[in-house]
């Protein structure tokens, strides 16, 4: 039996799908598209949120009012409000939290897929309790999600830390809390069986083959194909050898897609963490991907020695160390390789293609911290090349 290293070589170029794409996200790309006729995008009040929620608890049959709504910090992709409920509500609901598209961000993505995993992992995870969505925006106009409030920090108090917690330091105490719950339950989401878990939304690439990284490559070509403002070689040669060596998926997992530090929430006292965050990029594909992801060195920092952490808390070594002691599962360093490559394509189609664009064009309610965003492409472009060129450990 061939190993899956030997697996490795590309498939003939003749037989590469490039319009292989999941449907849900395809379909929801090209609608961005057609919003973006628009115009510049008007953000909401909390009296428009505070009406909206009447619509959407009428409609959903929830006897329940909101009350206090205003607006939460954060969020580079979605305008997010928190708002007390009153009425016959669940106490886990007592808190909500409304995540709503604005007309475009940094990423297109689905609340009704980020409802459907919220859900299945519920209980597995610690996540956020989902409420209801509104996947076509029947009620605002732009589709959303309500989820129960959960407290907690993405970063210590003593810490600074740039945009959604990145570059956050964490003491040695508290990293090494936080580091066998952040293995353990990444460990554990890729354990969940998704074939049972209600995930209507989602399409599953077929064990075996390169489906899981022909999908993602597609995909993110094809955001760059809409939304890239002026022309970038490095992506154009990474998109060449992404599709040159594209890898073998033995057994497709679900993943959460941009798991790192600022994308939980922890308690400080007990050194805890209270919920893993942002689920819209997650989708069924390599456990390679997850792991991949914590490489990048926009999420964590060199050492005095040069060696590098993630999030400050671990090396990459102990990660992947620590992750196939909990699953079983081996590492394959090649894989591993073409996936990283994949995570800084991806990255800077994010920050210098649909950012900028949103930030041009008035599209989103944080336009400055889009444009901001835009910026990290030099640091993320020498990153790839690092890695085009075999020199990045």
């Amino acid at each position: 039996m061939k190993t899956q290293a030997q697996r490795l070589a590309q498939e003939p170029v003749a037989a590469i799908d490039r319009d292989a794409i999941e449907p849900r996200l395809l379909e929801i790309l090209l609608a961005k598209q057609e919003r973006r006729k628009l115009g510049p995008y008007i953000p909401r009040t909390a009296p428009d949120i505070a009406k909206g929620l009447s619509v959407l608890f009428a409609r959903e049959g929830i006897a329940a009012q909101a009350r206090g709504v205003r607006r939460m910090g954060g969020g580079a992709s979605k305008e997010q409000f928190v708002f007390d409920v009153e009425g016959e509500i669940d106490p886990a609901f007592a808190r909500c939290v409304l995540r709503m598209d604005p007309r475009e961000g940094i990423i297109e993505t689905c609340r009704r897929r980020e409802a459907q995993v919220l859900r299945a992992v519920a209980g597995v995870v610690p996540v956020p309790p989902v409420l209801t969505e509104d996947g076509d925006g029947e009620t605002m106009g732009q589709p959303l999600m309500v989820t129960g409030f959960v407290g907690g920090v993405t970063k210590p108090s003593d810490s600074g830390a740039g945009p959604s917690g990145l570059k956050a330091r964490f003491g040695e105490s508290l990293g090494a809390a936080l580091t066998s719950q952040f293995i353990g339950y990444l460990a554990a989401i890729h354990a969940v069986d998704y074939r049972a878990a209600g995930l209507d939304d989602f399409a599953v690439p077929r064990p075996e083959t390169t489906d899981a990284a022909l999908w993602q490559v597609n995909y993110w070509t094809r955001v760059r194909a809409l939304e890239e403002t002026d022309s970038l070689p490095l992506l154009t040669l990474a998109e060449t050898w992404l599709y040159d060596h594209l890898p073998v998926c033995e057994q497709p997992v679900l993943l959460h897609g941009d798991y790192r530090v600022g994308n939980f929430l922890f308690d400080e006292e007990r050194q805890e963490i209270t919920a893993l965050l942002d689920w819209e990029l997650t989708h069924i594909g390599d456990f390679h991907e997850d792991l991949a992801y914590s490489f990048e060195p926009l999420f964590g920092h060199r050492d005095a020695d040069g060696v590098f952490h993630v999030g400050s808390m671990f090396t990459t070594e102990h990660l992947i160390s620590r992750y196939e002691a909990l699953t079983g599962r081996t590492v394959n360093p090649a894989t591993l390789h073409w996936y990283r490559v994949l995570t800084s394509y991806k990255l800077i189609a994010m920050n210098h293609c649909s950012s900028i664009i949103a930030a041009r064009d008035g599209t989103n309610h944080q336009n400055a911290l889009l444009a901001f965003l835009a910026s990290c492409t030099a640091g993320m472009s020498d990153t790839l090349c690092e890695l085009l060129s075999g020199e990045m450990a």
